[in-house]
């Protein structure tokens, strides 16, 4: 017996000691970790090198130990390491922490990570990790509290292992590409404060289970997925909710009223949907909303005026819905408000006139209504307005002066509406401005003279009533990429300054009344694609320079009154599919080759004294030859007939004097007979 039992002992510290023997230590793991997860085209880690003292590795960046040197913590996020976990990770025993986050590892999860027995939180989002979940490995994994693998390419069924983690806290499996519906025993995790779905390919009907979840705080189960239905009116029970996110997931019929019980609630986010009907005068109990966002849905009616009551909103999105009638009054009264988006709907009458006056308003898009007015002067009275866009309506009046201080402004749009008077002297100099769009409007006076907008990158003025010159300051807006001033009243020349632009890749002044000439400094903005100055007054000839605009496309030159002949350099711009030039005083012949070998007759049409190359022959040219033979074969004539005349008088005058002289002789001859 006790032979036996030496025996016994014997060979249990042999298996022990071969175990320990093959057993890797927390340094040579963390090694074979950068050997796999660097890979052949990645970087970092480079302080992960074998060295002395044996405790070294903790000081490895990303790395924490226990008292033991035993690794207890891995985080390492934004490094690109390219390669994958190897299984080895499995020996770290004492692994509590393991965060490999936007690091753009691949593979597939090892099984071994299912020997992390002392894991509670696991954070590898944003990496391109493929493949299934083991369900073995997650089952083993009790101690686990949060799982995040947002944002890779796992796919497969939704693990329902998942419930057997009675600690479990945070599960985030959004972002990938599970399938098939959500799991009914997910409402079995009792602890789960978090749940994301969302950015999948599910399907189904969604649980109304879920609202078992009462420890709930944040759901998302929105884009990419397709469920059948609607939102659940059980929702209303999930008491604990900050986050409900279900936007862009198939949904249909109509907002619950229940939702108005989710007194914790922050953001509702329920756009691009199917969602119809009104919305419910109930959801005025989420008194702790911050945003609420309808848009893109089928929703109609008036807004309720019991959303008066929700006095910490910040964002209010409603966009291409089917509501109409006025926007209520109490929107301008919401103390938080920052963002209000209502555009693509039919709401009519005025804008609020006290919207903005709470100096917290840093959007505002009405667009594509049927809105009626002036502009609310307090819009950017916090000096906090970012972005006004107020266009396609039927607003009336001035611009406010109080716009044109706002500081903060960087997009104005306000094209297609009725507006009218002048523009505010300050609005092209405002500091932040990038774009304005004012465009097709009844505006009158002159353009400020002074401007210094040196962050305007568009400027569109088309179609309204603007008259005087083209101030020289237009050259101070160094950072235009488009400009375009067509159909208005301008007049006088362009000004030189404009070679300042050098970022501008559009001009259009067409349809004014400019004239001069085309400014030679136009060849100094190296990135236009596109000159229109047609229907001007412009006179003179195209400057020679012209050629050196490397990437221009598009040029109209017609309806002005330019000359001369056309650049034979222009032949050489091989970028330019656009031209025309007609109904102008050009003379002479075209460019030969290039790109005008595919311009038709009609691009140069209107000019009587032009050659054109598919013509067989040159009036103009030609008309000039016959007049020179004509003057010189007059010439020629005349000599040879007074060469002839002088000739047959010298031949008379021989001939007379013959016949005299033989007359004399006759007489002579009588005489001596």
């Amino acid at each position: 017996m006790n032979m036996y039992f030496s025996y016994f002992l014997l060979h249990s510290i042999f298996i022990l000691f071969v175990s320990v023997s093959h057993s890797l230590s927390d340094l040579e793991v963390l090694l074979k970790l950068k050997s796999s997860m660097v890979g052949p085209s990645g970087s970092g880690l480079e302080d992960w090198n074998h060295s002395y003292p044996p405790s070294a590795h903790c000081s490895f960046s990303g790395v924490t130990c226990d008292d033991y040197s035993r690794v207890t913590s891995i985080s390492i996020s934004f490094v690109p390491l390219s390669g994958s976990i190897p299984p080895e990770i499995g020996h770290l025993k004492n692994l509590i922490s393991l965060t490999l986050s936007a690091t753009n590892l691949t593979g597939e999860l090892p099984l071994e990570m299912s020997n992390l027995t002392s894991i509670k939180f696991i954070n590898i989002s944003s990496n391109n990790f493929s493949g299934t979940i083991h369900r073995s490995m997650i089952a083993k994994l009790t101690e686990l509290e949060a799982f995040d693998v947002y944002n890779n390419n796992l796919s497969g069924k939704l693990p329902t292992e998942f419930v057997k983690l009675m600690g479990l806290k945070t599960l985030h499996l959004g972002g990938n590409y599970f399938s098939g519906e959500i799991p009914e025993v997910y409402s079995e995790l009792q602890s789960l404060e978090s749940l994301g779905l969302q950015g999948n390919g599910l399907t189904g009907k969604i649980p109304g289970s879920l609202c078992r979840l009462l420890n709930l705080k944040e759901l998302h189960l929105g884009y990419f997925n397709s469920f059948e239905g609607g939102i659940p009116p059980e929702f209303g029970l999930l008491r604990s909710l900050i986050i409900l996110d279900m936007a862009s997931c198939n949904l249909s019929g109509e907002i619950p009223k229940t939702l108005g019980n989710l007194k914790m609630l922050e953001h509702l986010y329920l756009q691009m949907n199917q969602l119809g009907g009104q919305i419910p005068s109930e959801l005025s109990g989420l008194t702790s909303l911050k945003s609420l966002d309808l848009s893109v849905n089928e929703l109609s009616g008036h807004l309720p005026e019991s959303l008066s009551e929700l006095k910490n909103l910040i964002l209010l999105n409603l966009l291409v819905n089917h509501f109409h009638g006025p926007v209520p009054s109490f929107i301008g009264d919401l103390p938080n408000l920052e963002v209000l988006q209502i555009w693509e709907n039919n709401f009519t009458s005025e804008l609020p006139e006290n919207l903005g006056l709470k100096g917290n308003l840093q959007l505002l898009d009405v667009s594509g209504n049927k809105l009626t007015g002036k502009i609310p002067c307090h819009l950017c009275r916090g000096g906090k307005l970012r972005r006004l866009i107020l266009m396609e309506n039927y607003f009336s009046g001035p611009i406010p002066e109080e716009i044109g201080e706002c500081e903060s402004l960087v997009s104005v749009r306000l094209m297609k509406n009725l507006l009218n008077g002048t523009i505010p002297s300050r609005l092209l100099s405002l500091p932040l401005l990038n774009f304005l769009e004012l465009n097709n409007n009844h505006f009158t006076g002159e353009l400020p003279p002074q401007m210094s907008a040196k962050k305007l990158d568009t400027f569109t003025l088309s179609n309204n009533s603007i008259a005087g010159k083209i101030p020289p300051a237009i050259g101070n807006l160094v950072s235009l990429t488009s400009l375009s001033l067509e159909t208005n009243k301008l007049f006088g020349e362009l000004p030189v300054e404009i070679s300042n632009l050098k970022k501008l890749s559009k001009l259009d002044i067409s349809g004014n009344n400019i004239s001069g000439r085309v400014p030679t400094s136009i060849v100094d903005c190296p990135e236009l694609t596109s000159i229109d100055l047609s229907q001007n007054s412009l006179d003179g000839e195209i400057p020679i320079g012209i050629s050196k605009l490397r990437k221009l496309t598009s040029l109209d030159l017609s309806r002005n009154h330019l000359s001369g002949p056309i650049p034979e350099e222009m032949g050489s711009m091989i970028s330019l599919t656009i031209l025309d030039l007609s109904y102008n005083n050009f003379s002479g012949r075209l460019p030969s080759g290039n790109q005008f070998q595919y311009f038709s007759n009609i691009s140069f049409a209107g000019n009587a004294n032009l050659c054109l190359p598919h013509n067989l022959s040159c009036p103009s040219t030609q008309e000039s030859i016959p007049r020179r033979h004509s003057r010189s074969s007059k010439t020629t004539k005349i000599v040879l007939i007074t060469v002839i005349i002088l000739v047959t008088f010298a031949l008379l005058s021989v001939v007379t004097c013959v016949v005299i002289s033989r007359k004399r002789r006759a007489q002579n001859r009588s005489c001596r007979m």
